[in-house]
């Protein structure tokens, strides 16, 4: 049985970079909203770390410690930067209309998008813009409204780790599986 490293890659990239970041804003507000901002915060870093280490890897090309340590360090400020403007927004300024919200969102996504395919050189196309834009203006209404219903933030996070631990871990494990089974092929 061969996985393509591409398609390790994406599990990877799917459950680390995306997955357990957005579970880590939801239980930030949570803890935000609780009170207990810097516990939120802590998990956001944590997400972070994870996102930059799940960046590094990648199974198509050969190792560059300079290239890796840029990149993680990139991912990791970017993820963690994102994540908290998110949190201390929503918890820290009052609800001044969804319009204001989505216009922030908009602008939110306009700017990750740019920092993603600009500056961390991600390729994505041109196209995905305006999608990110929109994402971007419709997840702070959402964020706005789940802050009313903090039990089911809660519970939406938990489902967000769940998935991806099963995608990093079923992708290592994968990864490490064609490493060692064409390491003991080599024999």
């Amino acid at each position: 049985m061969e996985i393509s490293p591409e398609t390790i890659n994406s599990f990877l990239e799917l459950g680390g970079q995306y997955a357990l970041p957005i579970a880590a804003l939801l239980r930030a507000l949570y803890a935000g909203a609780r009170g207990r901002l810097p516990e939120g915060l802590t998990e956001i870093a944590g997400a972070s770390v994870l996102a930059g280490v799940t960046a590094v890897i990648d199974p198509t090309q050969p190792f560059d410690w300079q290239a890796a340590l840029l990149e993680l360090t990139g991912n990791t400020l970017f993820m963690a930067g994102l994540l908290s403007f998110i949190v201390v927004y929503l918890l820290r300024l009052q609800f001044r209309s969804l319009l204001v919200d989505g216009v922030v969102g908009a602008v939110l996504g306009l700017v990750a998008w740019l920092a993603w395919t600009q500056v961390l050189g991600n390729e994505w196309p041109w196209w995905t813009a305006p999608l990110v834009v929109a994402a971007g203006a419709a997840a702070f209404i959402v964020l706005r409204y789940s802050l009313r219903q903090l039990l089911r933030l809660v519970k939406i996070a938990t489902y967000f780790i769940i998935v991806g631990l099963v995608l990093v871990v079923g992708a290592g494990g994968i990864l490490a599986y064609q490493w060692i089974s064409t390491q003991l092929a080599g024999l």
